[in-house]
């Protein structure tokens, strides 16, 4: 027997051990239980998981393009098009061309994803309000600086 502390890790009478502390298996945890948190959310606004990050990042960045969408929630590019074809038909957003360059398609949010992007704001607040609400607000910004250290170690 061990001495390492990790070793007294448990969930639900199960010893956990180093896995404890495995970034990949406690992200893969907390990735179910956030999956079934919001899957009411994804009904109640008819949207794929993937389309609440896309709609946003549009809304927040209107004329973005593709590779910087790509860039941002790390897919690749055939992934991307896909999704974002499927929004284009579900008329959540369209593909402007840009003036200097017709290459270059640029992404907007439609009439009917502004309304969707709206409407699912404040749902989208209660529901990040929902699961954040074990750390308080100072262990939050905590949280996430060191997620996006680690995000950024990769990136460099």
């Amino acid at each position: 027997m061990s001495n390492d502390p990790t070793d007294k890790i448990e969930r639900n009478g199960v010893t956990l051990g180093y896995l404890g502390r495995d970034i990949s298996f406690v992200t893969r945890v907390l990735r179910a239980w956030l999956l079934e948190d919001t899957a009411a959310f994804l009904k109640a606004h008819d949207l794929a998981a993937g389309q609440v990050a896309l709609l946003n990042l549009i809304a927040l960045n209107p004329g973005i393009s593709q590779k910087q969408l790509a860039d941002a929630v790390v897919l690749k590019k055939s992934a991307l098009t896909k999704a974002i074809n499927e929004m284009v038909a579900a008329s959540l957003i369209e593909r402007r061309k840009e003036e200097g360059d017709q290459r270059f398609n640029a992404l907007y949010l439609s009439e009917t994803g502004t309304a969707r992007f709206t409407a699912m704001r404040k749902d989208m607040e209660a529901s990040q309000e929902r699961l954040m609400a074990a750390l308080t607000p100072e262990e939050r910004e905590l949280f996430f600086s060191f997620l996006w250290r680690l995000i950024d170690s990769y990136q460099s």
